[in-house]
């Protein structure tokens, strides 16, 4: 009797941990595809004040990214008057082992003093949004302020059927 007892506890017990293990196991393949990646901007100027605007990849997730997941990503560049200025797109990424990065995408033109928006957006891992000024200090081009921010992915893209 008393090992009948023991014996389903032993039981119950077994089964709790192992319902613990498929829960572990399920949460972590299930990551969402918008957190294994992550991006960020830079924006300098060269000799020659020419503008460069570089995007970085990064993997966060917990396994390998291939590009048979294809980041899909484009730039654009505004002025302060919401024009469109510029487009770019990105390099091909082949694979991307965890924590690692690559650069993505860079664009390189001239810009005047000012203030721009560029924004790089991929519509299953979200993007970065760069706010940043451009000004002309005893005769030389500088940057100014730059502001970043972490676009979210397009929740219908991000979730392919």
């Amino acid at each position: 009797m008393q090992l009948g007892r023991y014996l389903s506890k032993v039981l119950a017990l077994a089964a709790v941990f192992l319902f613990t293990c498929v829960l572990l196991t399920g949460c972590s393949l299930g990551e969402e595809a918008s957190d294994r990646l992550t991006f960020r901007g830079s924006v300098r100027l060269d000799t020659d004040e020419n503008t460069h605007i570089s995007i970085v990849v990064r993997n966060v997730g917990n396994r390998l990214y291939t590009d048979e997941e294809e980041i899909d990503g484009r730039g654009e560049i505004f002025n302060s008057a919401e024009q469109l200025l510029a487009r770019f797109l990105q390099q091909p990424v082949e694979r991307l082992a965890v924590d690692e990065e690559a650069t993505l995408a860079i664009w390189q033109g001239t810009l005047e003093p000012g203030t721009y928006l560029m924004r790089w957006t991929t519509p299953r891992y979200g993007g970065v949004e760069l706010e940043f000024t451009l000004l002309k200090r005893f005769g030389k081009l500088e940057v100014g302020t730059v502001r970043e921010r972490r676009l979210a992915p397009d929740p219908v893209s991000s979730n392919p059927s």
